[in-house]
């Protein structure tokens, strides 16, 4: 993961420079103690999590800053896991000039990992609603672990599946709310259609 350009271009996500996470002691420790925290029935060991340390990169998102855009291609190569701070996540829907919240995202969460995986372009708008502390994880961060702990990498790609799978499912069940929401108000529509038929 790099940031260097200092881009402040409309669109563009803020440029940052990033530091070795080791460099701050109580983040690193943050950090391996939200890996340690469960995730369904899946946690890392607090050795396994401090393997993983090194091979983050400290960055810091000013109030404001857009972490990730929508539709962005050029910066799918990392991850970040919130250390401290809130992020918005927001995504745009077909024929809405207006953004539809998806979630509000505190330290301990995972985001970007789906991009950093497929390569693919960023699905949602992430916004930091505070200052951000996060340790990022790049693609050629994630090679290098696979190579000198493989076992670890393993264990983190599992982390990092879990993490997207309760995500999916958390939208899964909003989803299934706003379909019993809609099916509810089409059928009091129904109903005031009828009684206006029957009125006098």
């Amino acid at each position: 993961m790099t940031h260097t350009d200092g881009s402040t271009r409309a669109g563009a996500t803020l440029a940052l420079r990033t530091r070795p996470l080791a460099e701050s002691p109580a983040l690193a420790a943050k950090a391996i103690q939200f890996l340690c925290e469960k995730k369904s029935s899946f946690a890392f060991g607090k050795q396994d999590a401090e393997c993983v340390v090194p091979y983050l990169r400290w960055a810091i998102y000013p109030v404001g800053t857009s972490l990730y855009r929508e539709g962005d291609e050029a910066r799918t190569s990392y991850m970040l896991l919130l250390l401290e701070g809130d992020v918005s996540v927001d995504t745009s829907v077909s024929g809405r000039a207006d953004r539809v919240a998806i979630s509000v995202l505190g330290p301990g969460s995972l985001i970007g990992e789906m991009a950093l995986l497929d390569g693919a372009a960023r699905s949602a708008n992430c916004t930091a609603l505070a200052n951000v502390q996060a340790a990022g994880l790049s693609h050629a961060g994630l090679e290098l672990m696979a190579r000198e702990h493989p076992e670890i990498a393993l264990k983190l790609l599992i982390y990092m599946a879990r993490n997207t799978a309760d995500r999916l499912r958390a939208l899964s069940e909003q989803l299934h709310m706003v379909d019993q929401l809609n099916a509810n108000l089409h059928q009091e529509i129904d109903q005031l259609r009828r009684s206006t038929k029957t009125a006098p």
